[in-house]
């Protein structure tokens, strides 16, 4: 995966947990609101994950080629 697709899969992450944050802060409390927080922890673990994997592309210098 380039590094191009995995910052555009990142932005769109970004922009979905920015969605569930704002409908989980307008639900009111109950079920429905508790099951907005599970998507929205498991959201933030996946937009880390993936910012994860994008800073080590970035960082790792090209194969092949010494320093």
């Amino acid at each position: 995966m380039s590094i191009r697709e995995i910052a555009r899969t990142l932005y769109q992450l970004k922009k979905h947990v920015e969605d569930v944050e704002r409908t989980f802060q307008a639900e009111p409390p109950g079920e429905r609101r508790d099951t907005l927080e599970r998507e929205l922890a498991k959201a933030r673990a996946e937009h880390r994950r993936v910012k994860k994997i994008l800073e080590g592309e970035k960082g790792d210098p090209p194969s092949g080629r010494r320093q």
